[in-house]
């Protein structure tokens, strides 16, 4: 197993030659600097970096930065690079035994504001079937798991979010099967980025009927309203998710999302990069090489458009949580490019260097997950 020296140092991403694009450049330099260190700055026990990380300024200048678990605290400063732990809950779920109210634990995943004080954030919102055997008898958390993206706001500069109503985002046509056997749903909303004509951010869809397993992507005029946001449907953002258990839907087809060509994960982060005017998308998987071997890491592609995609290129080499290196002290995932110069206000830009935010799970002698994980960035360079 390589060293993260050897890594930081080594690996080198080229995107674009695919697409006959201007490549660009993306060099990971240097070792790993400690943002939260959970043997140090843990609340509890399970105050955990479990999201990647996402950040916005406020009214008065400061920097509020989250990698959320469902009980989500922030760090706070006066700039990103600064922030320090802020033990304050500042938002979690109700622990709904009902799978239609869509408010059982919830990561606050994706931020946007304009002004520093109304924020408003797409939560990842988990139902958990395997604790409720009335709705799901395997009594398993996997195959129990359904999955939505609802919407949760701040009036206070994001100290405090809570939920308007309902507030489902996105949500499958189709009504919590506890004998589906495995998850369904919408996942892990990246990021919020401005481009052509609104707002976007992407999520991951699991197969299930009509809907198809991949990196959707998702557009808004308007951050405020949850019923705004209109899906790809592989031509155009036309796609209106449904509420199964609240609207009448005769053709379930004409809810779902098309997946993205070429993104073959969960797509974390996406920025613009300032110089090029191109997005930069970063994920973590595992993918098949031309060779036959499989290599894990951070993947990294760009795009002019949010819809096309350059080839994803290998930006780091590294065992993902969820396939170990039993040989290896640790384990990661949920990666984010954060510049911490960035003059936008919700750091969806980043300019010739950037952050690269990671979990770090450190593995115990077993080789499990524990709450032991640290919140760690490198940095990157991108040149075109």
């Amino acid at each position: 197993m390589r060293t993260i020296a050897m890594l930081a140092a080594a690996v080198l991403a080229a995107l674009g030659a695919a697409t006959g694009t201007q490549a660009l450049e993306v060099r990971v330099e240097g070792l790993p600097t400690e943002v939260f260190r959970w043997s140090a700055d843990r609340c509890e026990t399970w105050h955990v970096p479990d999201a990647p990380a996402r950040a916005f300024r406020t009214a008065d200048g400061g920097v509020r930065l989250i990698a959320a678990h469902h009980r989500n605290r922030f760090m706070a400063g006066e700039q990103l690079r600064g922030a320090r732990v802020d033990c304050a809950v500042a938002f979690h779920g109700g622990g709904a035994d009902a799978p239609e109210a869509y408010d059982d634990k919830l990561w606050l995943s994706a931020l946007w504001t304009d002004d520093g004080t109304t924020v408003h954030a797409l939560a990842h919102a988990e139902f958990h079937g395997q604790t409720r055997p009335a709705h799901c008898p395997a009594a398993q958390y996997m195959a129990c798991w359904r999955n939505q993206l609802v919407h949760v706001v701040s009036y206070d500069g994001g100290r405090h979010f809570e939920r308007n109503g309902v507030a489902l985002v996105a949500g499958l046509p189709y009504r919590f099967d506890g004998a589906l056997g495995r998850r369904s749903g919408y996942f892990e909303p990246s990021n919020i980025v401005r481009g052509p004509g609104g707002l976007y951010a992407f999520l991951w869809a699991e197969a299930i009927g009509a809907q198809r397993r991949g990196a959707c992507l998702m557009r808004t005029t308007d951050i405020a309203d949850p019923e705004a946001w209109r899906a790809w449907d592989g031509g155009d953002f036309t796609v209106r998710f449904r509420d199964a258990y609240r609207d009448p839907i005769a053709e379930p087809a004409r809810h779902v999302c098309a997946p993205i060509a070429r993104l073959d994960g969960v797509v974390s982060g996406v920025v613009r990069h300032r110089p090029s005017g191109r997005y930069i998308a970063v994920y973590a998987t595992v993918r098949a090489m031309p060779d036959g071997s499989r290599r894990g890491g951070v993947w990294a592609t760009h795009s002019a458009d949010l819809t096309a995609w350059s080839e994803p290129a290998l930006l780091m080499e590294l065992p993902l949580m969820w396939a170990r290196d039993c040989a290896a002290p640790a384990a990661w995932a949920y990666p984010a490019l954060l510049d911490p110069d960035s003059e936008a206000r919700n750091f969806d830009e980043i300019g010739a260097r950037a952050d690269l935010y990671l979990t770090r799970f450190n593995l115990g002698a077993d080789c499990k997950l524990t709450a032991d994980r640290d919140l760690v960035r490198f940095g990157v360079a991108i040149r075109p």
